[in-house]
């Protein structure tokens, strides 16, 4: 009977031991590594999550599953041990998996067309079961700052188009002040040119021409001609 109650004991102790060990072991939370990417607008980045083997165990067919969320938001995507993969937000199609990998402990993950709500901090927990969480790694997503040499092509770049902008309008400038002279001396010339002009000049010729008339008349020339006694004897 003793033994029996012993046997009963030591069958309870070693299950008790060993939920502990496994307790212990799976569902202590591990914070194994935090990563800064830096990224630009409308890229493609990469965000890496990668677990040690003792980790997920020698069990190759174990409920463990990887799970990716923003802190910011909400759960994106679950990659298990065998592969299989399931959304919650796979972001409009942007989020890409590689579940060949995840097998050695790869659960990485590619973001496309990196968008500005994208930024911020993800974490990648190992889960086991529902319950219990194992380890967990935090990526912090954020944009790449403009080096010197961006920062002076882009300098060189302004400042040559604001230069060409000027040049250009300088240009435009002289053009219409030259149209516009010669606009005016066209506007002279046509007032010199002008028919009305020509017809007052010819009108002022006949009328010369007319008082030199009279001065030709034959009336007065032959009465020019006369001899003066005739001229005299006429008159009277």
């Amino acid at each position: 009977m003793v033994l029996l109650f012993e046997l009963r004991f030591y069958c309870l102790w070693m299950l008790w031991w060993c939920c502990l060990v496994k307790g212990s072991r799976g569902c202590q939370m591990q914070h194994v590594g935090r990563s800064n990417i830096t990224t630009e607008l409308q890229s493609d980045v990469l965000l890496p999550c990668n677990f040690k083997p003792t980790l997920l165990g020698s069990n190759k067919t174990a409920d463990i599953a990887a799970v990716w969320r923003n802190i910011t938001a909400d759960n994106l995507v679950e990659i298990s041990l065998q592969g299989e993969v399931g959304f919650w937000n796979n972001r409009g199609g942007r989020i890409k998996t590689f579940p060949k990998l995840s097998e050695s402990g790869n659960f990485s993950i590619l973001l496309r067309n990196v968008q500005q709500s994208d930024l911020g901090l993800y974490r990648c927990e190992l889960h086991e079961g529902i319950n219990c969480s194992i380890a967990y790694q935090e990526v912090q997503l954020g944009l790449a700052a403009v080096s010197e040499y961006q920062k002076a092509i882009i300098a060189g770049t302004s400042g040559g188009a604001v230069v060409l902008l000027l040049f250009t309008a300088c240009v435009c400038y002289t053009a219409s002040k030259r149209r516009h002279h010669m606009r005016q001396e066209g506007v002279q010339e046509g007032t010199r040119e002008n028919p009305i002009y020509d017809s007052a000049n010819y009108k002022m010729k006949d009328s010369q021409n007319t008082n030199e008339g009279h001065c030709d008349n034959p009336i007065y020339a032959e009465y020019s001609a006369m001899p003066d006694q005739h001229r005299q004897s006429s008159v009277r």
